[in-house]
């Protein structure tokens, strides 16, 4: 059995690929999900869901030992460690849970802005941003407990997950404004299945402690994608502004993103896991 714990669009994509190109039925996967609609999305993959409150765990989870197990879960919205990730592995110490094999799902925001660097697996990790502190918080805590546990644990830091079915509609019609590419630093990002593809090829291939950025290895500007986004569903090119403007225009959210640049690596993944892109380019894979 594989389990997943927080079945969104990425984990119902990863199901897809077991099912599909590894053979394991979908009745063998179960889903732990926060929402309802979770489970129902679920439900019509064949794939048995729970709902489950990480926030307040007092679940039997014994049906995750001895099972491989991928951990897309973002950890709770404040602070600087992640006390999802330490609730649920303090049930698994007290009820001696412990899983096949563990993919975990985090940021490239842990490497923290990089002046528009090329960024590896080497690179030094300086999350600059709450929300990065809680993902590298998150990676040590499940790398020391596999460790301990000698449960082997393979970590993903993934950037901007996108697809056809996951553009920002709503951001895009209210013609929010984007800043100047010339102004914008390099963002990354990954298409939703060639995520799936990668965190099931770590299951299969990927070592103990072994961690990999999971990207299309194609940098670009946010504001470029965005408008390439609002063209393709058929809207108006959003304004251009400048980055002063942005700074008193723009959301806190999307200002922490704009004030970092990197591009980031993907040899490691590809080489050692034998990954094959389906869009190696937003460009390709946008309409998809």
């Amino acid at each position: 059995m594989t389990v997943i714990f927080g079945c969104g669009d990425v984990g119902r994509r990863i199901a897809k690929q077991l099912v599909n190109n590894s053979g394991i039925d979908a009745g063998d996967i179960h889903a732990y999900v926060h929402s309802v609609e979770s489970a129902e999305l679920c439900a019509k993959q064949n794939i048995l869901a729970q709902r489950l409150n990480l926030d307040s765990l007092n679940r039997d989870l014994s049906l995750c030992a001895g099972r491989n197990l991928y951990y897309t879960v973002a950890p709770q919205k404040s602070g600087v460690q992640d006390d999802r990730t330490r609730g649920l592995l303090e049930n698994f110490d007290a009820n001696d849970i412990k899983p096949n094999k563990v993919v975990l799902i985090s940021t490239t925001g842990v490497y923290g802005d990089c002046a528009g660097q090329w960024v590896t697996e080497e690179s030094e990790t300086k999350p600059q941003t709450d929300r990065g502190k809680r993902r590298l918080d998150s990676e040590q805590v499940w790398l020391n407990w596999g460790k301990k546990n000698r449960v082997p644990v393979v970590v993903l830091r993934v950037p901007g997950i996108y697809s056809y079915s996951r553009l920002p509609r709503e951001r895009l019609q209210k013609q929010i404004p984007v800043v100047k590419p010339d102004e914008c630093g390099y963002t990354n990002r990954v298409h939703a299945d060639d995520l799936a593809q990668m965190c099931v090829k770590s299951m299969e291939a990927g070592d103990a402690g072994q961690i990999f950025n999971a990207t299309d290895g194609t940098p670009g500007k946010i504001s470029e994608y965005l408008q390439l986004a609002a063209k393709v569903l058929g809207l108006n090119p959003l304004p251009e502004i400048s980055m002063q403007q942005a700074r008193s225009e723009l959301s806190a959210g999307m200002l922490s993103y704009l004030g970092e640049s990197r591009k980031i690596s993907n040899a490691k993944i590809l080489s050692l896991l034998g990954v094959e892109l389906l869009y190696p380019d937003y460009k390709v894979g946008i309409k998809e």
